[in-house]
């Protein structure tokens, strides 16, 4: 099985600060897992120069996936904008998603798990990287926690953009309404959990061309990996998951969604 990792966060310093030889060692590792590609995607302005930095440096090495970026400001870090430096700020994101390795604007999106005083702010925000996307021609990867009918209908604002919402978290009667308008879903690890029915049913009734696997690694480690550090070389245990729910198998699962995820980003499939 060959593996693409849809959406990770190899720039945290938790992997330097905690895993044994850092982050290097551990792409090595996960290389060894049939983890093959990996997009690296950026929360903050800081983040997104990260992505890019490593997508430069690893992409193509013998012994390491392939890597691509993506470039945004995730709602909590866009919190942090002073309004007076908006323009700036996007400015800087906008210059970025020219770069080679840059394939989406992302993370975007509502958070209002964490922050309950600011959604006027962050859907503002989402707004402006939305007609950001439109105007650079990439897909966007969306980040909705406790906010899926804002994000839904923000999305439904601006037709012409299209991508990934990123580790679904959301009914299964919103995915098929999304899925019916052309976007992506993905699924980490929150689908191997027990208490995650709503979760499940959204796998079951995605269609298989819009199908996606992810860790959002060091987040959301699967079963049985919970507490640890997460990182791509657990997808083996998600897409068995996936396939148990999808009545297919875990290879089928692996060949799906890196056939979507590298069309989704504009990349060469499996065979070039």
């Amino acid at each position: 099985m060959q593996f693409f990792d849809s959406h990770a966060h190899y720039d945290d310093r938790r992997f330097s600060n905690e895993y044994p030889g850092g982050v290097d060692a551990l792409l090595q590792y996960i290389c060894t897992q049939g983890v093959t590609r990996v997009c690296n995607v950026g929360a903050s302005l800081r983040s997104s120069m990260e992505s890019l930095a490593m997508a430069d440096y690893y992409d193509g090495r013998i012994g390491y996936p392939r890597f691509c970026a993506s470039v945004g400001l995730h709602p909590c870090d866009a919190l942090e904008v002073p309004e007076m430096m908006t323009a700036d700020v996007l400015d800087e994101i906008r210059s970025l998603a020219g770069h080679a390795k840059a394939v989406a604007i992302g993370e975007i999106g509502l958070d209002y798990h964490w922050d309950e005083e600011h959604h006027d702010r962050q859907k503002a925000m989402f707004d402006m990287q939305l007609s950001l996307a439109e105007e650079v021609k990439k897909p966007v990867i969306i980040h909705d926690r406790d906010a899926h009918g804002d994000t839904f209908d923000i999305l439904a604002a601006h037709p012409n953009v299209t991508g990934i919402l990123h580790s679904y978290s959301g009914s299964p009667e919103m995915a098929r309404q999304l899925a019916d308008k052309g976007w992506y879903i993905s699924f980490s690890g929150p689908v191997t959990y027990k208490n995650a029915a709503k979760v499940k049913d959204a796998c079951a009734i995605v269609p298989e061309d819009l199908l996606l696997l992810e860790t959002d690694a060091p987040y959301l480690p699967p079963v049985p990996h919970r507490g640890k550090l997460n990182h791509s070389g657990y997808l083996v245990h998600t897409a068995a998951v996936m396939a148990e729910i999808r009545g297919t198998t875990p290879e089928a699962i692996a060949e799906t969604t890196y056939r979507n995820a590298c069309r989704i980003f504009g990349l060469p499939s499996l065979s070039q």
